[in-house]
């Protein structure tokens, strides 16, 4: 069974999927994860969260933490018994060790096995890209150049790439990739 984040966007149980929107559209999505209650749902975000203060859902049940540093976000991802985690990604936290990138992807692919994921940015940058390069999907609705993520029409220096996972044909799918 999919899992509709937004009209447009169905992600699969168990897969780790990246989301590069613009804030509001990002805030709707959790709003629909939350709203019909079916998921026991994680959110995580790092020093500073741009979703929390737009999502006033104060009944809610769903549950937060922080992470403050790579290695936090790595034990939060570890003792998740959730069925959905929607993070938030906080560049800082890769700032002062990039090898750390390496083990965050390898833990979200890992935890993606138990729980549906999705790591959430508004844009792009080289942390982000070289996590996603083990997520399942890429769902971008922003500009990959900019650090602003405004626009929903993909450029044309986007090309569109088929990725097989899981050794299955069901799990055929489109990701975009820039050249």
């Amino acid at each position: 069974m999919e899992i509709e984040l937004y009209p447009s966007v169905e992600i699969l149980p168990g897969t780790f999927n990246v989301l590069i929107a613009p804030e509001d559209f990002a805030a709707s999505a959790i709003r629909r994860l939350v709203n019909p209650r079916r998921f026991l749902i994680l959110y995580v975000c790092g020093n500073y969260s741009r979703l929390l203060s737009r999502l006033n859902l104060r009944e809610a049940d769903f549950e937060i933490r922080r992470a403050f540093t790579a290695s936090q976000l790595l034990t939060i991802l570890d003792e998740a018994h959730h069925s959905f985690l929607f993070v938030e990604h906080d560049q800082n936290l890769f700032a002062e060790s990039e090898e750390m990138i390496e083990c965050a992807s390898m833990t979200f692919r890992e935890v993606s096995r138990e729980s549906t994921v999705v790591l959430y940015a508004p844009f792009l940058d080289d942390s982000l890209q070289s996590i996603s390069k083990k997520a399942d999907r890429l769902f971008c609705f922003a500009d990959l150049n900019s650090n602003m993520a405004t626009s929903s029409r993909a450029p044309s220096h986007w090309k569109l790439r088929t990725k097989r996972n899981h050794g299955s044909s069901f799990y055929n799918q489109s990701t975009l990739e820039v050249f």
